[in-house]
């Protein structure tokens, strides 16, 4: 029997390959469960006792990515199946029930941010191909899709479900309106990765990142007169990329060039931002090294980039005149518009309308950002998570970057074991003076994942020493442990306090089934003398 089996050599019997029981819930005194059901938003609060294996959901996949609906009873996971990445979304039960299993994107693209709304209806993911999109909660139709800059990792919506937030593996934060996913606002928050986003309940975000700091942010939504915008850029032999969206619709990679005399998008461009191409009436001519194009013209297109707008633009339409691998140009016409700075530094180009905002332009609703703390820790900080009250935190710290590669691969085939350390631990942390009330560093190597209670008295971590830890404050022992066959990725509290979710990789196996090792997993959390505590 390997490593890992006999800790979950329970789940083995009866369970289907996707789903199923395996015991009901960890019982509560009846009256104590007659409050809970009555109390809209209550959760359990009292010293945990350990964790029971109520179901598992997968047992074929790697899971990256693991959140719970504040209500509706359900929870989502992100899953690489053979191609493609999907998220499936599952109603409690019990038993679980899987609801929806949509593809997400391309396996080459990791997902590992997923959030639902605060409403339950919608559930969101951040991938490494810089795309957020919106899925309906209930039956996994895509809703809504917006393109960033920069590989992403996590995802948070805003308590109000007006916003949500996304984090970038260089350490961006672009704010995004819902359900439109309209550009907000940003704030570059952290060197490196932001690893991890969790809201309270008064609008306040905490972010976590690799470089050893968790901040937390004061958030306000402010009337703002679009008029300037940093988008980053790159160099392409002697041009230089923007990337900007076409009509809200179409997002497109631009060349900046002077010499040409129009704004030019490819006809594929064209279409995908809602231009009938074949139905142009009016032509430009725009000259080129192997002489003149005659191109088809649209008026009074809209051209974003992230808050810049410009409005009445003229597009001609010209696959000829685009450079290849590229979907358009901003030629003279952009130019005598925008004014075009650069930025080294941060790699991002700085545009500003020339003569400021037009008279009368619109004011736009955004949620801002503004620095509100700031925690730096002596380790890789890997998770970050709130408690109900907003008061506390649960964060995971490595001592070594939470980076999986090559070398870590051939230490985990030959079965090279992590040393503990002081920082590889799940910590308690005051919200707000970043003190760390109690940790607990039991896990070899790195810590990926921890989860506070909703109560702040207990935390829950996972590392890439297969563990799962249930811990609760005052004492050092662990109440309850869980052993999987690969990584843990992500471990979270239900909302009520009764069950905590883990998301694992699995070994591929050959099997007639195609089953392995439980993947995704949801555990009983049983408590010694619970009590219910409303939302305040």
């Amino acid at each position: 029997m390997r490593p890992g089996r006999n800790a979950v050599a329970l789940l083995a019997g009866g369970l289907l390959a996707l789903g199923g029981c395996a015991h009901a819930p960890p019982k509560l005194a009846p009256d104590v469960e007659a409050r809970l059901a009555r109390t809209q938003g209550g959760y359990l609060t009292g010293t945990v006792a350990g964790v029971e294996v109520e179901a598992v959901l997968n047992r074929r996949d790697f899971i990256w990515g693991l959140a719970f609906a504040p209500r509706g009873g359900r929870v989502a996971y992100s899953r690489l199946g053979s191609k493609q990445y999907f998220l499936s979304i599952w109603s409690l039960g019990p038993p679980p029930v899987l609801l929806a299993d949509p593809a997400i994107n391309p396996y080459e693209f990791d997902v590992e941010g997923v959030a639902f709304s605060p409403d339950g209806g919608l559930v969101a993911t951040a991938g490494k191909d810089g795309v957020v999109r919106l899925f309906d909660a209930a039956t996994g139709a895509l809703r809504g899709e917006r393109r960033t800059e920069e590989p992403l990792g996590t995802v948070a919506f805003h308590p109000d479900g007006k916003w949500l937030v996304a984090g970038s593996d260089k350490g961006l934060m672009t704010v995004l309106a819902v359900p439109g996913l309209e550009y907000a606002s940003e704030e570059r928050g952290h060197e490196g990765p932001v690893s991890a986003l969790a809201f309270a309940p008064d609008g306040t975000l905490y972010s976590g990142g690799w470089d050893k700091h968790v901040r937390a942010w004061r958030t306000g939504v402010e009337a703002l007169r679009p008029g300037q915008a940093r988008v980053r850029f790159e160099r392409r032999g002697d041009s230089v990329v923007l990337g900007g969206v076409v009509n809200g619709r179409a997002p497109v990679m631009l060349s900046l060039d002077a010499r040409t005399p129009a704004i030019v998008l490819t006809s594929a461009a064209a279409t995908a931002a809602g231009i009938d191409v074949p139905f142009l009436k009016e032509t430009l001519n725009i000259p080129g090294a192997l002489g003149t194009t005659v191109a088809r013209l649209a008026r009074g297109q809209t051209l974003n980039f992230k808050s810049l707008r410009l409005e009445g633009v003229d597009i001609a339409v010209c696959d000829a005149c685009v450079p290849q691998g590229l979907q358009g140009v901003l030629g003279t016409p952009f130019i005598e518009r925008v004014e075009v700075a650069f930025d080294e530094v941060t790699q991002e180009a700085v545009l500003t309308l020339k003569g400021g905002p037009p008279e009368g332009a619109r004011t736009v609703d955004a949620l801002v950002l503004a620095p509100r703390s700031d925690f730096t820790f002596p380790a890789y900080v890997s998770d970050v998570t709130v408690d109900a009250r907003g008061q506390r935190l649960g964060v995971a710290l490595s001592e070594q970057k939470p980076e999986r590669n090559r070398e870590v691969y051939e230490r985990e085939r030959k079965g090279v074991e992590e040393p503990r350390g002081p920082f590889n631990a799940g910590a308690l942390v005051d919200a707000r003076s970043g003190q760390v009330l109690q940790k607990w560093p039991l896990h070899q190597g790195v810590v990926s994942t921890a989860a506070i209670s909703p109560d702040g008295r207990s935390l829950a971590s996972g590392g890439w020493d297969k563990r799962v830890y249930l811990f609760t404050e005052g004492e050092d022992a662990a109440r309850g442990e869980r052993e999987f066959d690969w990584s843990v990725r992500r471990v979270r509290f239900s909302p009520d306090g009764r069950q905590v979710g883990v998301a694992a990789w699995t070994p591929q196996e050959v099997s007639s089934s195609g089953d392995s090792d439980p993947a995704a997993v949801l555990l009983g959390v049983r408590y010694v003398e619970p009590s219910v505590v409303a939302p305040q």
